[in-house]
């Protein structure tokens, strides 16, 4: 399959889940905390865990009406918009058959498949480690089996692990390449427990990974209970606090991966950021370069031993939103070799069915588009 000549990865598709994946995956001691899904209306991802009801505001605290009825099940607008967007997938319960159909209609060739909900499930500061690791190992089991179900040629698995434990994390990671034959693994980009990423607990887990040669992706979520950039000062507007929380995660993510040294302790070790846009890219990386040439000379930078954009160059990518026109300038500054694009699916921003269709007519070179749309993604993920 090809679209305008152009053939397409999408490098984050997402799967919804069904609302007893839990129920049915996690293992038997931990069945009574299954983590669940609701299905309330049209179109629901809001997740239960451990008693918390993710992807609304937290309750302690401040809480505004907009949240309150988030928290209840959604906006009621937002609801009929994406019950007719998705009517179809709605229809069929996002069955993997669901998934191979809004491929068809965005004419992608192959796909790289991100959870919903499982993005939830290691979300909250202290939690059970083992528990977290159950969560992840259920869904992984499951999205094997739903793309077995599906089109195994033409979709791949990115596994979820938890960083509440990193030897759990090693084994997973290990289970999902060698098992499974996922092509990646998805982790948060929030601080986990007071622990930021360049911090040498998590070096076994990166070591795994280069073994593997299997590439690490951040993917951040609204409305978790991790500490995050605009929920931390916007606890009761989810409106606002989401304009922050996916690409200024990112941003802090990028910059504790590669200004902590984690790229050059582990140099063939591939690192993507993504829903997060690119546009941050030039700037952030700039400041970084800045920073590493000013502080460099007072021994602060010893642990680096270029400068940070090439790190990002070497190691690094970034997703380009389907209609994120800031894009041509991206390319300009700092070049088309570290990005990617995803059409979201079937998440409330998408642009689908018409997400490729709009990254076709972004401002770049049709050169640029080839990379971003193929090249890149195939390189990242070795598809």
């Amino acid at each position: 399959m090809s679209k305008n000549g152009y053939k397409m990865v999408d490098s984050e598709l997402h799967v919804m889940e069904p609302v007893d994946l839990w129920d049915k995956y996690i293992a038997d001691e931990f069945k009574d905390r299954a983590p669940r899904r609701m299905q309330e209306g049209f179109w629901d991802i809001r997740t239960l865990v451990e008693g918390e009801m993710m992807v609304t505001m937290p309750e302690n605290g401040p809480f505004s009406e907009a949240a309150k009825v988030s928290a209840k099940g959604g906006n009621g607008k937002e609801d009929q918009v994406l019950g007719e967007r998705y009517k179809d997938d709605i229809a069929r319960n996002f069955d993997p058959e669901s998934v191979l159909l809004a491929m068809r209609k965005e004419g992608l060739d192959l796909a790289v498949l991100f959870p919903t909900s499982g993005m939830f499930v290691t979300a909250i500061n202290g939690m059970d480690p083992k528990f977290a690791a159950a969560a992840c190992e259920a869904y992984n089991n499951w999205i094997y089996d739903y793309m077995q179900a599906g089109d195994p040629s033409i979709t791949f698995g990115a596994g979820i692990v938890s960083p509440h434990d990193v030897e759990s994390a090693v084994i997973e990671t290990y289970r999902c390449v060698e098992e499974l034959g996922f092509k990646a693994i998805m982790l948060r980009p929030n601080m986990y427990n007071n622990t930021p990423w360049h911090n040498k607990y998590y070096d076994p887990l990166w070591k795994a990974c280069e073994g593997l040669q299997i590439p690490v992706t951040f993917h951040e979520t609204s409305g978790s209970r991790m500490p995050a950039l605009g929920a931390d000062r916007f606890p009761s507007n989810m409106g606002i606090a989401r304009i922050a929380t996916h690409s200024v995660e990112q941003m802090m993510a990028c910059l504790d991966i590669v200004m902590g040294g984690v790229m050059e302790r582990f140099p063939t070790v591939q690192f993507a950021f993504l829903e997060g846009q690119c546009g941050w890219l030039p700037f952030w990386l700039g400041r970084m370069d800045e920073h590493y040439e000013w502080r460099e000379p007072y021994g602060e930078m010893d642990h680096l031993k270029m400068e940070p954009s090439e790190y990002f160059r070497r190691q690094g990518y970034a997703a380009v939103e389907a209609d994120e026109e800031f894009v041509g300038h991206v390319v300009d500054a700092f070049g088309d070799d570290n990005l990617l694009t995803t059409t979201d699916y079937p998440h409330g921003d998408s642009k689908f069915p018409y997400a490729m269709d709009k990254f076709l007519t972004l401002p770049m070179p049709d050169s640029s588009k080839k990379k971003i749309l193929w090249d890149n993604p195939v390189r990242l993920y070795s598809l």
